[in-house]
């Protein structure tokens, strides 16, 4: 296990990386390759950080190496039967620091599964926290209580579709109302750039294009916090 320090300062966000190979009468099946969050230091923001990756990625562990370990081990045993040979599957949780300015700490994170076939599965979402008090910040909160602010969203979101649409992104023809349906305000995550919200793989295109990333532009309410982002 390795630990990778992405700022230099206490406290400090790190990854923890573990790396596992999973086999059949000797033969590998599954590759697994885990990083996540850690805190180092003290504060509330690193407790809860620290706490809450470490549980997801043992989630995402325990399931692969459950339930993807034997789905994999079907798919060898027919590749046995069919006298052809066989790739190992890969597993992997990965993400990013998406924006640490001091006050708000945003983290994307992936996970993905690529089949012996080739089929890819993806699954994206964000979490955003608090410096001040290692509190999730939910993404209503960065709108100050504006009371349509889903609405605005909404309309942001239709015009990032056309702009991935003109960007040669193959998505679906009818996509307002699933682009509605599923829409998840705990799927985002800041950057200076803007607001990235994610929407799960197969709800707006094809399996190929993979789990969608929209980004739109920030709330007026972190906008000055953005810009005095230092660099990591």
């Amino acid at each position: 296990m390795k630990m990778l320090p992405i700022k230099d300062k206490t406290p400090q966000i790190c990854w923890k990386t573990v790396e596992k190979t999973l086999t059949l009468t000797g033969e590998p099946v599954l590759e697994l390759k885990l990083s996540w969050p850690q805190g180092e230091g003290a504060g509330p923001l690193v407790r809860s950080v620290s706490r809450y990756y470490a549980r997801l990625a043992q989630g995402w562990q325990r399931q692969w190496e459950r339930e993807g370990y034997l789905c994999a081990c079907v798919a060898l045993a027919q590749k046995r039967e069919q006298s052809r040979p066989f790739t190992p599957w890969t597993a992997s949780l990965s993400g990013q620091v998406t924006l640490d300015n001091g006050e708000y700490l945003s983290i994307a994170m992936l996970a993905r599964e690529v089949h012996a076939d080739g089929r890819v599965l993806e699954y994206r979402w964000g979490d955003t926290w608090a410096w001040q008090d290692g509190a999730p910040v939910p993404l209503g909160a960065l709108f100050q209580g504006q009371k349509r602010w889903r609405k605005q969203l909404r309309s942001q979101l239709e015009q990032a579709v056309e702009q991935s649409r003109r960007s040669g992104a193959y998505l679906d023809q009818e996509i307002k109302k699933p682009l509605r349906r599923w829409f998840s305000p705990s799927r985002f995550a800041l950057s200076p750039e803007g607001l990235e919200l994610y929407y799960p793989q197969c709800t707006l295109a094809p399996a190929v294009e993979g789990a969608l990333v929209f980004r739109l532009p920030l709330p007026e309410s972190v906008q000055i916090a953005a810009k005095e982002e230092k660099e990591a």
